[in-house]
């Protein structure tokens, strides 16, 4: 999936690690995604997928990709120092993800300019890839 996400939470001190992830971020408490890991320029979240998570075909909707990839993509945004809001997300779909299935995104930097900060996202159950995504964020 690339990158080195062998970081965890615990590399941080308390003040630097809410300061990134903002843990008051309510559509994400919502969704129930869990923040899992963040680094510089990195960010890696989870999520159980629920069947209030699934659309009619009862597979993971859509919006839930992206809610995912931009989470991981912001955090990492955030790792790096830089206020950011979303200009641009896409995402391209790669496998069905059914109810009880983890979901990891693996969100990264990977240009850091004065006003913009281009992001990609790699979406995996169990390692396999599902979607992946790309956000571009104008910085505050």
């Amino acid at each position: 999936m690339g990158g080195d996400f062998s970081w965890a939470l615990g590399e941080l001190d308390a003040e630097k690690w809410q300061a990134i992830v903002q843990p008051d971020n309510p559509f994400a408490e919502l969704m129930g995604i869990e923040v899992a890991g963040v680094g510089p320029g990195r960010g890696l979240v989870r999520l159980k997928v629920l069947p209030r998570h699934l659309n009619s075909w009862r597979i993971l909707h859509g919006g839930v990709y992206a809610a995912l990839a931009d989470r991981a993509m912001g955090i990492a945004v955030r790792s790096i120092g830089r206020q950011a809001v979303t200009l641009n997300l896409q995402v391209g779909y790669l496998r069905p993800v059914e109810a009880g299935q983890v979901v990891e995104c693996r969100g990264m930097v990977i240009h850091n300019g004065e006003k913009i900060v281009v992001t990609e996202a790699r979406m995996a159950v169990a390692g396999q890839p599902v979607a992946t995504a790309g956000g571009i964020f104008y910085v505050k």
